[in-house]
């Protein structure tokens, strides 16, 4: 209803009154209310009661008794593992029961709860570069920062240790990449210097390749490509993905070198259809690690840091799986004449997984310009005394023991072993080394990949038992099976693992022909 002043007094002065604010007498308001108006005459709320409150019992509970025994017994540790222990990446049950539950280590080799010994053929994570036992420096390095500062805040002060650490990053990395900040682990790692990035840069969007792992943090999930990528929430915005110049379903090329061109051509175009200016980073692991061990031609990474020069994007190398040594060079991009990135990430091996490290290299340009302006990352744990204590102490060792070279000298007995798997045997499709950064691809009998990387398969599952039972383990993820030793294996172990595998794969063929 619209009320308008009429021009006769008699009834103006009554729309008047009816246009006043609200009064309780009232049972409408008409107009603003004034500034002492009662609140009940502008809006009555509904009546709504606060549900009742029903507690429980907050007080803490009380420790059992085992945890006054000094040793415990394999039926009590599996009991505590079901009843309280979550796993990660995949189901808890299916994992517990797969798990051996190691007591020791030594070398590559790891002993159970019963003495049973298994090659570690992945180094875990493709971390534990160094094995499975602690070199003696590393250990007093650590015991001598926790008896003198096992914790200072990063931010209130500083140790020794990390600017021991940053001067020999600085020192070994090549190019000017001089600038490090720390982390704890990979995803970490990889958010901050997208955090970095999008700063610099003043853009959004990040490019990065479909067979890809970042880490499993929000945004680190949301730049993955794998199928755990597909977990992430929906709502992630600025993160498009790459053609990888090994696609699937379809070849770029008869040659490498063909291919690698014609995916640098679809990338361009990409960039030119995202927009240049909008586009912050292209970020990359440098060799494509837990989807495979991917091998680019070296014209595909030259050709991509030149489109990251054309159009001012940064090139930021993940090297938390390639650093130190994995790939036979310091770090992965080393493989590729002329390329360094503008950042490069790393994580893993820097401590060879002794302790929770991880860190962010950057240009002086990029460091230069954090010298002003903070980088809109940070942590309670960034540079924290005891993890860049031993990462200090693990980069000596990997430089004074030639860690390095060992990884490229076994490069060829690993590829060897590799090979005779992948002729001998229908169950494996292909394979592939550098360093000895490996693996292999898992067929189905005609010849194809077993599944794609998101399915699962009972094939899967029998070869891992098998493995397990003739004291291998490593990690596979979709049908492609990792290779990936600790960096101190020897010709002879490594010889050990083929003929592991050999038995195994036999025993899978069976399987696969036995399941027509």
């Amino acid at each position: 209803i619209v009320l308008r002043a009429p021009k006769k007094p008699a009834v103006a002065g009554l729309l008047k009154t009816l246009m006043r604010p609200l009064s309780t007498k009232m049972p409408i308001q008409v107009g603003l209310p004034g500034a002492s108006e009662p609140i009940a005459g502008v809006f009555r709320n509904d009546d709504i009661p606060i549900p009742p409150f029903h507690p429980r019992d907050n007080s803490p509970g009380v420790p059992s008794k085992l945890h006054e025994k000094k040793e415990w017994s394999k039926k009590e540790i599996d009991e505590a593992l079901k009843a309280n222990t979550v796993f990660a990446w995949g189901p808890s049950d299916a994992l517990r029961e797969s798990c051996p539950t190691i007591v020791r280590g030594d070398g590559v080799w790891l002993y159970d709860n019963e003495e049973k010994k298994y090659l570690d053929w992945s180094a875990g994570a493709v971390c534990t570069n160094l094995g499975n036992s602690m070199p003696i420096d590393v250990k007093v390095a650590i015991d001598a920062q926790m008896a003198t500062a096992p914790f200072v805040y990063g931010d209130l002060a500083v140790t020794e240790a990390r600017a021991k650490l940053c001067s020999l990053l600085a020192d070994i990395s090549p190019g000017d990449l001089n600038g490090f900040i720390f982390a704890s682990g990979g995803a970490e790692a990889n958010e901050c210097a997208i955090r970095m990035a999008r700063r610099y840069t003043g853009r959004y969007k990040i490019l990065s390749r479909y067979r890809s792992y970042h880490g499993g943090t929000t945004s680190t999930l949301a730049m993955t490509g794998d199928p755990r990528s597909w977990a992430t929430d929906t709502s992630v915005t600025g993160f498009a993905k790459i053609p990888d110049p090994f696609p699937f379903s379809y070849s770029w090329g008869e040659d490498a070198e063909t291919a690698a061109k014609k995916a640098l051509n679809a990338l361009h175009e990409q960039i030119l259809m995202e927009g240049p200016e909008s586009i912050a980073a292209v970020f990359m692991e440098s060799i494509t690690g837990s989807n495979g061990w991917l091998l680019p031609h070296p014209t595909y990474m030259q050709g991509v840091r030149a489109l990251c020069d054309e159009y001012g994007i940064m090139l930021i190398m993940d090297e938390v799986m390639c650093g130190f040594g994995r790939t036979g060079q310091l770090f992965g991009f080393m493989n590729f004449e002329g390329v360094v990135p503008d950042m490069f990430t790393f994580a893993k091996g820097v401590t060879g997984a002794y302790m929770p490290l991880s860190g962010v290299g950057m240009s002086d340009k990029i460091f230069d310009f954090y010298r002003t302006n903070a980088p809109a990352y940070g942590s309670t744990y960034s540079g924290h005394p005891l993890t860049v204590a031993c990462g200090y102490a693990v980069v000596k060792y990997i430089l004074e023991h030639d860690i390095v070279g060992h990884a490229k000298r076994m490069e060829s007995t690993l590829a060897e072993g590799l090979a005779r798997i992948v002729s001998s045997h229908k169950s494996a499709k292909q394979g592939r080394a550098i360093g000895l950064a490996g693996g292999i691809d898992l067929a189905n009998l005609s010849g194809n990949s077993l599944m794609h990387m998101h399915q699962t398969h009972p094939a899967v599952g029998f070869l891992r038992k098998r493995l397990r039972e003739e004291g291998l383990i490593t990690l596979v993820r979709g049908h492609h099976m990792h290779c990936t030793p600790p960096l101190i294996i020897s010709e002879d172990e490594i010889a050990t693992g083929i003929d592991i595998l050999d038995k195994c794969f036999t025993d899978l063929d069976k399987y696969l022909e036995e399941q027509q």
